[in-house]
């Protein structure tokens, strides 16, 4: 089959969508602005507090990606309740001031790496630089953001990229993380984080951010700055890994949507595994073989480590090919700003 990305519109001072929630509202941010789209409307919901002095430098886009500025998580749960992380604070959203929860290590997580269970109870890992290999912590918060905890402390690993369900084995998560040799493994709990099993060696064809769940298969593609990149999958089976296609960038984020195709997003970073300067759409309907079907090129700021790699990343939460939201940084025309866009078959045309 083939595919065709189409752009419908460009959404106004949206530096980031970050969840659909189960009604159809588009949780976002611009700046420490949180807001909701629903039906056509906008409505600004709380405000981020200032924090110095990254929030110095939000004046320009320049500035903003330096400093780190515009980072932060928005998630809704399935009971309405909302979570905010900035500036490594996690928050309760409610009211035009955000209640301050706790601290964590690091500035925020990544897109699209917080989940919950089936009771509305939040799970995220967290995501910082971590240097001397400091413990990272698993973070469970109660559906109503009441209490949290400490669940899970891993060892011995820069950072957790992810923590996701299975939708195919209720209580199962799997969680994601890295970087370096040694470090990278993809781990499953049936517990609530009692336990994990740890499936991998620590090399790179098992460094990944994403998980995408088949009945038969979890299958993802890695996230290697430093080898070539490619489509993997595990069978649930054997726990066996397969090898596919080679991918010509190292891949952050990606989604299932509602019609069961998977979409993938490629970054330009720095390192021999990024073979192109342009970050790209793939679409798979198995997981595992995929096909470009858009591409943007990363912008002129210079140097990449400094001013931002060229990344797209999509909210959590539930998405269709009909009404896809990205947001992007670092990128021509797709820089602190968001789109909604289709992807249609050809026949559809």
């Amino acid at each position: 089959m083939i595919y065709k990305f189409q752009i419908i519109e460009k959404i106004p001072n949206a530096t980031i969508i970050h969840h659909v929630d189960k009604n159809g509202g588009i949780w976002g941010t611009n700046q420490r602005i949180i807001f909701l789209l629903r039906e056509g409307e906008r409505q600004d919901v709380s405000k981020f507090p200032f924090h110095f002095p990254r929030d110095l430098f939000s004046f320009s886009r320049p500035s903003a990606r330096a400093m780190r500025s515009d980072k932060c998580n928005v998630y809704v749960n399935r009971l309405g309740n909302i979570l905010g992380i900035r500036a490594g604070t996690v928050y309760a959203i409610s009211g035009s001031i955000p209640r301050v929860l706790f601290q964590i290590q690091g500035d925020c997580v990544l897109h699209h790496s917080i989940c919950e269970d089936m009771e509305g109870n939040f799970y995220f890992g967290e995501y910082f630089m971590n240097p001397r290999r400091k413990f990272v912590n698993v973070w469970k918060i109660s559906f109503d953001l009441r209490n949290w905890k400490s669940v899970l402390q891993l060892n011995d690993l820069r950072h957790i990229h992810g923590i996701y369900p299975d939708p195919y084995s209720r209580g199962v998560f799997w969680m994601t993380v890295g970087d370096f040799q040694g470090e990278c493994f993809i781990l499953r709990t049936a517990n609530s984080f009692e336990s994990v099993e740890r499936f991998g060696d620590g090399t790179q064809i098992w460094r990944a951010v994403n998980l995408f769940f088949d009945e038969q298969y979890i299958t993802w593609l890695t996230d290697s700055h430093l080898e070539q990149n490619h489509a993997c999958r595990l069978k649930r089976e054997t726990g066996l890994i397969e090898i596919g296609q080679k991918i010509n960038a190292s891949t952050w984020y990606g989604c299932t949507t509602v019609e069961g195709l998977y979409i993938a997003f490629t970054t330009v970073e720095r390192g021999p595994a990024i073979q192109t300067n342009e970050s790209s759409i793939l679409i798979s309907e198995d997981g595992f073989y995929w096909k470009k079907i858009y591409g943007i090129k990363k912008d002129f700021w210079r140097p990449m480590q400094l001013f931002k790699y060229g990344v797209m990343a999509c909210p959590s939460g539930r998405l269709s090919l009909k009404e896809l939201y990205i947001s992007g940084e670092g990128l021509i025309g797709l820089d602190g700003s968001s789109i909604k866009a289709r992807i249609i078959e050809e026949d559809e045309i």
